[in-house]
């Protein structure tokens, strides 16, 4: 699957599960390193939430870690639901 990353945001928040490759065992995503990319939302006012930034599709992390600390690439993930 391909995330924007406002997506992958929400999703380190939230911590959803996912099954990853051809397996139907369901994991549960812990993180994954968003550093150097643009805020989820750019800065607003209390009544103006703020724009979503630009490059939503660009320089996106290709891997997550789960909660056992394994590492998993997000193209493989075929399968989402919320934990």
């Amino acid at each position: 699957m391909k995330f924007l990353l406002l997506q992958l945001h929400s999703m380190n928040r939230s911590h959803p599960m996912v099954k990853v490759d051809d397996s139907d065992e369901w994991v549960q995503w812990k993180s994954c390193n968003l550093e150097g990319l643009p805020p989820e939302r750019e800065p607003g006012s209390m009544t103006n939430h703020g724009k979503i930034p630009r490059g939503q599709r660009d320089n996106l992390p290709e891997v997550f870690e789960d909660m056992n600390g394994v590492e998993h690439r997000i193209e493989d993930i075929h399968e989402l639901k919320p934990s």
